[in-house]
């Protein structure tokens, strides 16, 4: 059970009897620092608490309680978290919660609700909920995470079964990077172990970081070739980014950063205050003007990035365009 989480046994083995035996209780409280797992692990036992498939393969993933887990629109699932633009979750919050648990669930089986972030309740929010977890509405399972448990108010976290995860190994740690396709050579991997300390979240950080880095060295690599006069790169680069929305809107916007600041300096404003590392390497081959230019042809293809468009295309065309206002400025 839980083979797609990689680490945390103890845990897993804990939450797996508890759904053999048909003993789950009313709330499981997840801790641990920023990036070790929490909601992950919370997701998949609330999937697997909904999941159909046999026990043993549970969350399988493909039933439909996994599938609108997976999509975010399974019924009886409610979160809660910091509002966006809040740093704490609100009484209102709870209060709306308790609300919404007491009413029938949609098929008859276990609503979930999650709570994340939970150290961030207020007292008034904690001591709302606290009522709701002493005096449990059936089948309702609460599921709650947070950072550091000493901040959840004794008497609330002594109504859960409190979970603490645990660094994950070198091994498993190497196991998850490979797992989603970052096979680092020794060395990297060393210092990329050293530097996380077991927690997952900040070993993807790290790799998802070197891979953005890596684009828009490349991405300037092409620049850097097309206003030397040389167009020839920009068609494979294009192809790249037609296969990544998410590159495209990394590099776009590196661009448009560094072009920014070169106009600004070109202005006599103050132009090393952004535009990224490779500002100096572009700067110097732009022609009189041609900053302007390139910010309205890079403006321009932000625009049509907000349709569904050939982003091939989009980005050739771009590019040549670049190339062709370079040249007429040669």
């Amino acid at each position: 059970m839980f083979d797609q989480i990689i680490g945390e046994e103890r845990i897993k083995e804990i939450l797996g009897n508890t759904i053999r035996k048909d003993q789950v209780s009313h709330a499981y409280l997840f801790t641990g620092p920023k990036g070790m797992g929490k909601q992950t692990l919370a997701l998949a036992f609330a999937a697997a608490l909904k999941c159909t498939a046999p026990l043993e393969n549970r969350p399988c993933g493909t039933c439909l309680a996994c599938r609108e887990m997976a999509h975010g629109n399974m019924g009886d699932f409610i979160r809660i978290a910091p509002e966006e633009g809040q740093r704490s979750i609100k009484i209102r919050q709870v209060r709306d919660l308790i609300a919404a648990i007491s009413a029938k669930t949609f098929d008859g089986s276990l609503r979930i609700c999650l709570i994340t972030h939970a150290e961030t309740m207020t007292t008034e929010a904690q001591n709302a909920l606290l009522k709701s977890l002493e005096e449990p509405e059936p089948g309702n399972v609460f599921l709650i995470t947070a950072e550091n448990g000493e901040r959840i108010l004794p008497t609330l976290r002594s109504r859960c079964q409190v979970l603490p995860l645990e660094p994950l190994s070198d091994g498993e740690i190497q196991t998850l990077l490979k797992s989603r396709g970052y096979p680092l050579g020794n060395g990297e991997m060393s210092r990329l172990l050293a530097e996380c300390g077991g927690i997952p979240g900040k070993a993807l950080a790290h790799v998802e970081n070197a891979d953005e880095e890596a684009i828009k060295k490349e991405a300037f690599s092409v620049i850097c070739d097309i206003l030397k006069g040389n167009p020839m790169p920009l068609f494979g680069f294009s192809e790249k980014l037609g296969k990544s929305k998410s590159d495209s809107a990394i590099v776009l916007d590196e661009l448009i950063l560094a072009f920014s600041t070169s106009l600004r300096a070109e202005m006599g404003g103050v132009g090393s205050a952004g535009g990224g590392p490779w500002l100096s390497q572009t700067t110097p081959l732009l022609k009189p003007g041609a900053a302007q230019g390139i910010l309205a042809i890079l403006f321009e293809l932000a625009k049509n990035l907000q349709y569904n468009i050939n982003l091939r295309l989009q980005w050739e065309s771009t590019l040549l365009k670049i190339y062709e206002l370079q040249e007429k400025n040669r």
